[in-house]
Formats: C-alpha cells, structure tokens, sequence
C-alpha cells in the first residue's frame, strides 16, 4: 500500500518535472518532436491537476480525474507512433528523446502499453466512482493508489528514455 507521504511525494516530483520541463520544451521543436512533446504537456498538466487534488492543493474533482485518465489512454495509446525511427524523431530540434528508444524499442513499447493499461484502471475507477454514492474522502483514496501507479510509469520511461534536462 502506498504511503500519503510517497503519494504526495511523486506528485510533487512529477509538478516539478512538469514545470521545468513546459519552460524548456518547445523551443525550437518541429514536426513530429513538437507533436510528441505537446501531448506531453497535455499529460502533464492533467498529472498536476490531479497530483495537486490529492495533495489538497486543490479540491478533489472527480470529473477532473475522469478526464485525467481519458487524456493519459488517449495519449498513451499512440506514444509510440509518436516515435518513429526517423531522423527529424532521433534527432529533431529540441528533442529530448534519447537513441535508447529505438534500441529498446519492444522495452519502450511495453512501457507505454503499461502505461496504457494502468490509464484506463485510472479511468474504470473514476468512472465507477461518478456512478456511485462514495464519499470525497473514498473516491480520493480510491483514485490515490491507481493514480501513484500510473505516474510512476512516467517516470520509469523518462528516467530510461529521456534526455535529463537538468
């Protein structure tokens, strides 16, 4: 079971990989490298919604996390037609998406169908929960283990397939 502490922790991670990373990412970026990193934005401004509700920065909007997770299959659906092995995608400007793509591409394919998968268990949950009577209190708590999961196959792919920015 995950701890509110390691919960409000890898949110807090993700907020600031968010932020840092919208400052820097466009800049430059074309085609296909645009194209992926404005669907990560997408994610990541959807992570820190979601990230800041459960860490009572914000109030716990369950729709908010229904479209959280609707976002996150969406995208995690077509990651990996987000990274064709071409030149403009290896080497594009701005790209931050390092060779280890392509030369682990079953590893990164099954990192983004994890991802994916732990998505639309974010979904199903949010979904059952709006049919519901739960309380706020239940449905953060419900949304909380699934959500950490999710996130943490963010940070599994960039830790592995990502240029560090730091």
């Amino acid at each position: 079971m995950y701890t509110q502490y390691s919960v409000q922790s890898a949110a807090f991670l993700l907020s600031v990989v968010v932020i840092a990373g919208q400052a820097l990412a466009h800049t430059g970026a074309m085609g296909i490298v645009k194209e992926r990193m404005d669907g990560m934005s997408i994610l990541g401004d959807h992570a820190k919604s979601v990230g800041d509700m459960l860490k009572g920065k914000a109030s716990f909007d369950l729709v908010a996390v229904e479209e959280a997770g609707q976002a996150f299959v969406t995208h995690g659906e077509k990651i990996p037609s987000l990274f064709p092995d071409t030149e403009q995608s290896r080497e594009g400007t701005a790209t931050e998406a390092l060779p280890a793509i392509w030369d682990n591409w079953d590893e990164f394919v099954a990192l983004a169908e994890k991802f994916t998968n732990d998505s639309q268990a974010l979904l199903t949950v949010a979904n059952n929960l709006s049919n519901g009577t739960q309380s706020v209190d239940h449905q953060s708590r419900a949304v909380r283990s699934i959500f950490f999961k999710t996130v943490k196959n963010c940070s599994a792919c960039h830790e592995r397939f990502r240029l560090d920015q730091d």
